[in-house]
């Protein structure tokens, strides 16, 4: 694999933890109300559209080569995403989607 792809797949990769990180805190807003199956189910599947989103974007953009050391990113942008939260709490975005998810 090409070193530019290469350094292109971590960037895709941590991005994507990071975005997953954001949504996940969405998405368990949104279902927090539903009854615990439907709660389970729609996790499930939320999780799996996730996987097969980063699988595809993969496919693309080097011909469907996942190492490990992409799941590593893809765990390091989660959990930088969590710091990014916690320490930019009085961001206006964060404001806004605090506001707007209330």
């Amino acid at each position: 694999m090409d070193e530019v792809i290469q350094l292109f797949s971590f960037f895709v990769s941590f991005c994507i933890g990071f975005v997953f990180s954001i949504v996940t805190k969405f998405h368990f807003k949104l279902v927090d109300s539903y009854p615990k199956i439907l709660q389970y189910l729609l996790t499930f599947l939320y999780v799996i559209d996730f996987v097969l989103l980063y699988v595809i974007l993969m496919y693309h953009i080097n011909g469907g080569v996942v190492h490990v050391y992409f799941l590593a990113f893809v765990f390091i942008g989660f959990f930088c995403s969590e710091v990014v939260q916690k320490n930019f709490k009085n961001n206006y975005l964060f404001q806004f989607f605090a506001k707007w998810r209330k």
